[in-house]
């Protein structure tokens, strides 16, 4: 593969890959493009542009659901895929129970027109495992105060209203699972949900790293990414 593409997600831009684009620089082409709006149309487009075939793509968290359904719409796929704390339904359903409550993030949606940037810092403190606590001004460092409020509604309203769990028998090629053990923003079973309804995808669980892995963890994180790209 020459070319890994890296999708941020919520709150957040493509700084945040900085550790990866470092570490990779030498080995492949590294694009971690800034999402301007949470749509998987404008992603669709984005990726026809690449040379898909020969493509690593890593989604994070929300940036890994619109990935997830921008790549249902394409005939072509990638070598290989990487879905990062992703979340095949974000809001807990009756029959999907490992989901955040809907009113979490209502409330978190309403709370932006009077502080977005106290949503976003409390965000980041709840991306860390109770042992990531070093990482916390690095972790709030990762989420821009500027992200217009309507570009944050947007992110939220996608996570309460899109269940993409029909997608995934659709998702075929190589593909990787990263799931933070301590994670509190997608739990580690929605990983084993994707691992299981996704046919031949691999499961690696970062044992105490919480939402951020390829932050906080990130020699482990990149020794996974060094192996999917070697296959």
């Amino acid at each position: 593969m020459r070319t890994m593409v890296l999708l941020h997600g919520w709150g957040a831009s493509g700084a945040i890959w900085r550790r990866q684009e470092t570490a990779f620089a030498g080995d492949v082409r590294v694009l971690a493009p800034t999402i301007p709006a949470w749509d998987a149309g404008w992603l669709a487009g984005y990726l026809r542009d690449l040379p898909l075939k020969d493509c690593l793509l890593v989604g994070w968290s929300l940036g890994g659901m619109v990935l997830l359904e921008a790549l249902a719409s394409l005939a072509e796929k990638p070598a290989g895929l990487v879905l990062v704390a992703v979340a095949a339904a974000f809001c807990r359903r009756p029959d999907h129970p490992w989901g955040r409550e809907a009113a979490v993030v209502r409330a978190m949606r309403r709370a932006l027109a009077s502080d977005s940037r106290g949503v976003l810092m409390e965000f980041a403190g709840q991306c860390l495992a109770p042992g990531e606590k070093a990482f916390q001004e690095e972790a709030a460092a990762c989420f821009d105060p500027e992200t217009p409020v309507a570009h944050l509604a947007q992110g939220l309203d996608y996570l309460q209203e899109k269940d993409l769990r029909s997608l995934l028998p659709g998702m075929l090629g190589r593909v990787g699972i990263i799931q933070g053990e301590g994670d509190a923003i997608v739990l580690p079973a929605q990983g084993r949900f994707l691992e299981r309804r996704i046919h031949g995808a691999r499961l690696f669980l970062m044992p105490a790293a919480g939402h951020l892995p390829f932050l906080t963890q990130a020699e482990g994180f990149n020794q996974i990414l060094r192996k999917l790209l070697r296959e």
